[in-house]
């Protein structure tokens, strides 16, 4: 069984899906802004007091745009992202109800190329960034005998990266999220885990959009979104797996204060990875094939993370 050596109270969100505002399929789309898709998988839950250093890569790449019902919209369009993520967290060694207390902030730089029948952008720079004022690494239990660690955090992206509302693709979305998850690792026996990431994302008003939507004002619809992952272990410090993600958008998004028909987003994916542990830096990398896919860019999506703890 892999030794466990609980890093920082967080494996934390890490922004993958296009990390753009991106642009509107038709009038008024109004697309919700980038979450966790993926960026976490492997023994999600373990945390513990410490300073954290995490910086996840992620490439993703989409030759199809679909609409409402998942058909193809025409055209030729296209949808290359390349994203890095300074990501620091600390909690102090001093217990709370059993458990640790902690903060995290996360700094994305981002490179987008993207190609629509409206023209073509390419774009780097800043991203919005995300801060936790509040992560607990709820106290270690076992669940039917067995290891279960668990996580609360509460995610705030504030509306800090580059917005330009004519252009055909920002780095910036202008609009403040809380995107709070639950996070847990179960050791389903010593060899094999499962961990879990379930999200909410509620989305601010945008006071600011471009001409294409035909209003003064627009608000991405609320979504739940979850990451799964199981693994098995490899040999002592490495460990084989699958992970997927989900994302499902639960109320239309807004144009002046009205809700906005066939406009709910929603996307699955699988694909394998693997998990590396050597003393206190953790390596994970996974690969997934999206589907199932409405109002979104579909594509494949690469993440490879490193971590190190104090």
């Amino acid at each position: 069984m892999t030794k466990l050596r609980p890093p920082i109270v967080a494996a934390a969100l890490a922004l993958v899906a296009s990390l753009v505002s991106r642009p509107a399929f038709a009038q008024q789309h109004v697309a919700l802004p980038p979450v966790n898709l993926g960026a976490s998988s492997f023994m999600d839950g373990p945390g513990g007091p410490g300073l954290f250093a995490r910086v996840p890569i992620a490439l993703f790449t989409a030759s199809r745009f679909v609409g409402s019902n998942g058909q193809t919209l025409p055209g030729n369009n296209r949808l290359v992202t390349i994203s890095e993520i300074s990501h620091v967290a600390y909690a102090p060694p001093f217990k709370v109800l059993g458990g640790y207390l902690g903060v995290e902030l996360l700094v994305p730089v981002v490179f987008v190329d993207l190609t629509t029948p409206a023209g073509e952008a390419t774009v780097t720079g800043l991203g919005d960034i995300t801060f936790s004022p509040l992560v607990f690494q709820a106290p270690n239990v076992t669940l039917f005998g067995r290891p279960f660690f668990q996580r609360l955090d509460v995610d705030v992206n504030a509306p800090t990266g580059e917005y330009r509302p004519n252009a055909l693709a920002s780095v910036g979305n202008h609009v403040w999220s809380l995107n709070p998850y639950y996070a847990f690792t179960w050791l389903l026996t010593d060899s094999l885990e499962t961990s879990w990431r379930l999200h909410y994302l509620w989305n601010s008003t945008n006071d600011s959009p471009g001409p294409g939507y035909g209003a003064t004002t627009i608000q991405p619809g609320q979504a739940i979104h979850l990451n799964g992952a199981f693994s098995v272990e490899v040999t002592g410090p490495l460990r084989a797996g699958v992970a997927g993600y989900f994302l499902q958008q639960i109320t239309d998004s807004q144009a002046n204060g009205r809700a906005v028909g066939g406009s709910r987003e929603r996307v699955a994916a699988l694909g394998p990875g693997l998990y590396a542990m050597t003393g206190s830096t953790q390596l994970i990398a996974n690969a997934y094939g999206e589907f199932a896919a409405e109002n979104r860019p579909v594509g494949a999506r690469v993440d490879i993370v490193a971590i190190h703890v104090w």
